[in-house]
């Protein structure tokens, strides 16, 4: 184990987290203060914007090697196996259960081989959702509350203490979100497939749980002109990238 002054930083650092659980915080406790790369997180519902919005950051830091995009599920050969699983449309027939553990297996992946990794490198990670759209979509979207402590404690489990340094959460009313991915080319997933009731839960199981899944959580309107959200999303990674 380290000794020293680098393990008493660790020790306050998870200490500050620990305390923001006790008072409704993160639910990480075990945050690895040793991770030196940035990890930054899109979330929202389907038709918010990440896709748009992480492209534009892409055209903005093209030609940097430091920075892995990734997506969940997905970003590693197995990971997106089970995303094709869980789109595919017979998959609607499947228990809550079994389309929560499949979200859990592709995300272990996710962190083990990509997302820990390039942190302890030094990397900036940007991720196209994580651990809050499980929250969202197979808790409140499935109307499976009940279950919140015990996922809560799996996400804990295979996350490795990697916690979003910065999520930013894409707000769009989900009347307007859900025609917005519905009238994009193909055959639109299951999950988009979903009822308007359904997207309204997805939204509210954000709203409520943002602060517990990053170390500092943005709301951006996503609802106008995409290049006002850009200029807000550009603001609040200053301090997160340099230029």
């Amino acid at each position: 184990m380290p000794q020293g002054p680098e393990s008493r930083a660790t020790v306050r650092t998870k200490l500050k987290v620990a305390l923001r659980v006790s008072s409704g915080g993160l639910l990480f406790i075990e945050y690895n203060a040793n991770m030196r790369g940035k990890f930054i997180v899109f979330e929202g519902g389907g038709g918010t914007g990440k896709d748009t919005l992480i492209d534009l950051l892409k055209k903005k830091l093209a030609g940097r090697e430091n920075i892995v995009y990734t997506r969940d599920p997905g970003g590693t050969p197995m990971g997106e196996r089970i995303r094709e699983l869980l789109l595919a449309p017979e998959a609607k027939e499947m228990h809550p259960r079994t389309e929560l553990l499949l979200f859990l297996a592709a995300r272990t992946e996710l962190v083990e081989k990509v997302i820990a990794p390039a942190l302890q490198a030094g990397k900036t990670v940007v991720s196209n959702r994580f651990a809050l759209s499980t929250i969202a979509y197979q808790i409140y979207g499935r109307q499976q509350q009940s279950e919140l402590p015990l996922v809560a404690e799996a996400l804990r489990y295979i996350a490795r203490g990697v916690v979003p340094d910065i999520c930013f959460l894409l707000d769009t009313p989900p009347e307007t979100a859900i025609k917005r991915a519905r009238k994009r080319p193909g055959e639109a997933h299951r999950f988009v497939a979903e009822d308007l009731d359904f997207q309204k839960r997805v939204y509210d199981g954000y709203k409520r749980h943002l602060a517990q899944f990053a170390k500092k959580g943005v709301i951006i309107d996503t609802s106008g002109p995409i290049e006002n959200a850009w200029k807000e999303v550009e603001k609040a990674l200053q301090s997160y990238i340099k230029s």
